[in-house]
């Protein structure tokens, strides 16, 4: 049985059908962004999380990883977080 666009007005009428598609492209896009963010938090040297709570803390990476593979299933939050937080993040001035 054919599902049924339950939009009356003309413009969005023809999108209704492709929203299930926009939604696994979307989808495939956080499963790879994810995936992305994951390699960079196992390649990255523990040295470089830019993490001012747990200075020098020998499991940033752990806890990022475990966050990153989680959140897979809730909006690949963590893969979010963890680009803003760690990899945009501006590195430290030696003095």
């Amino acid at each position: 049985m054919a599902t049924v666009c339950r939009l009356p007005w003309w413009p969005l009428g023809p999108v209704c059908g492709g929203l299930g598609v926009l939604a696994v492209l979307l989808a495939i896009a956080g499963v790879i962004f994810s995936l992305v963010m994951l390699i960079d938090c196992l390649k990255r040297p523990t040295d470089k999380f830019a993490n001012p709570l747990t200075k020098n803390g020998k499991y940033d990476k752990l806890i990022w990883a475990a966050a990153i593979v989680a959140s897979l299933w809730f909006y690949f939050l963590g893969a979010i977080v963890y680009f803003f937080v760690v990899r945009k993040a501006k590195p430290e001035k030696e003095n």
